[in-house]
């Protein structure tokens, strides 16, 4: 069986029109939507937590492990202006996002490897790659291009990502697997290829703001993820399936965001429904807990009480003074397991 680039004409890519333009016209009135939301209601917060949140699942992706903590101070460090004195790696993904309308070079794919990859030398890769996901039967292998080829195949591919008018969303999809199938560094080429998509998005988008993060929808999936780019890799050039993954996916990552603002929005409502009102440090608990999920919408007294750490009867207590304000409502299922939510 012959990998993908070892046919002659292999990035003449092809997919099925019909299923990729009606898959794209649901996830860009969804897109379309959300940017609005984002705009309107100026999530600030959220958009820097859905950065932080991209920048960390994309090295979870391949396994390596970010702390949002410290993520969220080497933003902060780069927002600031102090961005010589951040990790190199996040500065890069950050620097790709707000300057992703500057051209891709060569140069600069060298310098974003610099900052994820462990060789720092600024050039493509000297010798095979080969690359093995998961074990066992469920074992999937795949090995790139000779090195010989690499300089001139991203040529190529960066001609391509500077000169194509193919649809923002399907140029990202084709983007993400051309790339990790060129393979041109020896490490860091997932991370490389997911910040290349970034790009072309946030192109497409025109905006250099973060309004979903499609690496956690990625990392979610992990491992259908690599299957379907090691099945896409194995094939003749038809991307209809990859792409119509990448753009299932991307709807699950704007509906994540959607449901955040949704969660923000009542969180507001609530707080301006209710502005001038005493509640008291439990209260306060359990407001928080509900509006950031780690309470149920439907909760016990013995849930509540282990997040606001108290006794079973002083959560109780709780519960029972705000139904008295008619903030929270008994569900209609009574006995030892009675639950409650918002009215």
């Amino acid at each position: 069986m012959l990998y993908i680039h070892q046919y002659p004409d292999w990035t003449h890519f092809r997919f099925d029109s019909r299923k990729v333009l009606n898959a794209l016209g649901e996830a860009r009135l969804q897109e379309g939507k959300l940017i609005g939301a984002m705009e309107t209601c100026g999530f600030q917060d959220l958009e820097q937590e859905l950065l932080i949140q991209d920048i960390c699942s994309n090295s979870a992706i391949d396994g390596l492990t970010l702390e949002k903590g410290f993520v969220s101070g080497q933003v902060a460090l780069v927002q600031g202006g102090n961005s010589q004195s951040a990790d190199p790696a996040v500065r890069i993904y950050l620097g790709a996002i707000t300057k992703a309308f500057n051209p891709v070079t060569v140069d600069r794919l060298f310098a974003w490897h610099a900052s994820m990859g462990q060789n720092k030398v600024a050039s493509f890769r000297q010798g095979p790659s080969a690359v093995a996901y998961g074990q066992g039967e469920g074992r999937l292998d795949f090995d790139g291009p000779n090195p010989e080829r690499l300089e001139q195949e991203v040529e190529r591919y960066i001609q391509w990502m500077e000169t194509s008018s193919m649809d923002g969303v399907i140029k990202a999809a084709v983007a993400h697997f051309w790339f990790v199938t060129l393979r041109p560094f020896a490490d860091a080429n997932g991370r490389l290829a997911r910040l290349l998509t970034i790009v072309a998005l946030a192109r497409s988008e025109q905006t250099t703001r973060c309004q979903f993060s499609l690496n956690q929808a990625f990392l979610e999936c992990r491992e259908e993820y690599f299957k379907i780019l090691n099945e896409t890799q194995r094939g003749n050039g038809d991307l209809t399936e990859w792409i119509l993954w990448f753009i299932e996916t991307m709807q699950r990552a704007m509906s994540s965001t959607r449901e955040r603002i949704l969660k923000e929005q009542r969180k507001t409502a609530f707080y301006n429904r209710h502005a001038g009102e005493a509640f008291d440090e439990k209260d306060q608990k359990l407001f928080a807990a509900l509006f950031a999920g780690t309470l149920p919408e439907s909760f016990t007294a013995k849930e509540l009480a282990a997040v606001i750490g108290q006794s079973h009867d002083t959560a109780l207590r709780t519960i029972q003074g705000l139904i008295a304000k008619g903030i929270l409502k008994a569900d209609e299922k009574g006995g030892r397991s009675q639950r409650y939510s918002m009215a």
